[in-house]
C-alpha cells in the first residue's frame, strides 16, 4: 500500500493547490506534472492517485536494472500494464509514471500507445523535472500543471522539531523545497551527503578553471555529477536573486542552460568525464 497524504495535508504553493483541486473535480485521461526538483512531484502524484482511485494505484519510477549504471524506466517496467488495462474494471485506476523523462530507448513509444487508447476509468499521471525531454506526442495528449514552489513561510512548520543549527543548514540546502526538506530531516546521511555536494558547488562557482578541473576529478559516477550540477544551479539562482547581484541576466541564463544541458547528457548516458570537463571549461565564475 502506498504511503500517501491528501492534497490538503501537503505543503503546496496555493496557486498550484487550486489547480490540482480543479483537476480532481474533473480529471482528464492523462496529466503531466512538472516543476522544480524538491517540489515533491511524486508525492503530489500519489496524493492525486489516491484521491481518484484510493488503493488502486500503480506507481512506476526509475530503478537501476541489471548492468545499468543509472536508474531508468525500461520496457519491462511497463510491459505488464497492457494486461492490467485489458481486464474489465469496476473501479477507477491511477497509473503514475514518475520521472517519465528518464526512460530507455523505445519506452516513450510504449507510453504513447497507452494514452492513445483510453480505457474508461484509467487515469495516467506523469511527472518530470525536464519537460523539454518529453515528446510532443505525449504532451499534446496530456493536461499540464506546473507545480510552483511554496513560500518560505508555508514551509516553516516542517522545521518544528529541529534544533537551530540543523534548521539553518536544511533551510540553506533546500529552502522552499518541501519534499527535499523532509528527505533531509528523515536521513542524517542524506543531509551530510547534500551538504558535501553543496560545498563542492560553492568551490566550483568560486574557483578558477584549474580549481574546477581538480574538483570534478572527485566525481566518480553520474548521479554525483547530476547532483553537483543541480547544486551549482541552485547557488547560481540564489546569487542572481540577491539585491546587489552584478551578473547580467543573460550570463545567468547561459550558465543555467549549460548546467541543464550537462544534466540531460549525463542522464542520456553521456561520458561523465567529458561532460564535466566541458562544464568546467565553459562555466564562467559567478563570484
Amino acid at each position: 500500500m502506498l504511503m500517501v497524504k491528501k492534497l490538503d495535508e501537503l505543503v503546496l504553493n496555493q496557486r498550484t493547490l487550486a489547480q490540482l483541486q480543479t483537476y480532481l473535480a474533473s480529471p482528464t485521461h492523462a496529466l503531466m506534472l512538472t516543476g522544480a526538483v524538491g517540489a515533491g512531484l511524486g508525492i503530489i502524484a500519489k496524493a492525486l492517485g489516491y484521491q481518484m482511485a484510493h488503493n488502486d494505484v500503480i506507481f512506476l519510477t526509475p530503478t537501476q536494472h541489471n548492468k545499468q549504471k543509472t536508474a531508468i524506466i525500461n520496457a519491462d517496467d511497463i510491459a505488464g500494464l497492457g494486461q492490467i488495462l485489458r481486464d474489465k474494471r469496476s473501479s477507477k485506476l491511477a497509473v503514475i509514471i514518475n520521472d517519465a523523462d528518464q526512460t530507455a530507448s523505445g519506452v516513450f513509444e510504449r507510453m504513447l500507445k497507452l494514452i492513445e487508447e483510453p480505457v474508461r476509468g484509467v487515469h495516467y499521471i506523469f511527472t518530470t523535472h525536464n519537460l523539454s525531454q518529453i515528446p510532443t506526442t505525449i504532451l499534446s495528449r496530456s493536461s499540464l500543471i506546473k507545480v510552483g514552489l511554496p513560500s518560505a513561510a508555508d514551509c516553516q512548520a516542517l522545521y518544528s522539531s529541529l534544533d537551530a543549527k540543523t534548521k539553518a543548514q536544511i533551510k540553506f540546502l533546500a529552502e522552499r523545497q518541501p519534499a527535499e526538506i523532509m528527505r533531509l530531516i528523515d536521513s542524517a546521511n542524506d543531509l551530510e551527503a547534500k551538504a558535501h555536494v553543496m560545498d563542492l558547488a560553492k568551490r566550483f562557482i568560486a574557483g578558477k578553471l584549474s580549481d574546477r578541473l581538480e574538483l570534478i576529478d572527485q566525481i566518480k559516477d553520474k548521479d554525483e555529477g547530476i547532483s553537483l550540477c543541480q547544486s551549482v544551479a541552485s547557488l547560481v539562482y540564489l546569487l542572481s536573486s540577491r539585491p546587489n547581484a552584478t551578473v547580467s541576466p543573460l550570463t545567468i541564463s547561459s550558465e543555467l542552460q549549460l548546467l541543464a544541458d550537462t544534466v540531460d547528457r549525463l542522464r542520456g548516458n553521456g561520458n561523465l568525464r567529458l561532460q564535466l570537463v566541458n562544464l568546467a571549461v565553459n562555466f564562467g565564475a559567478m563570484l
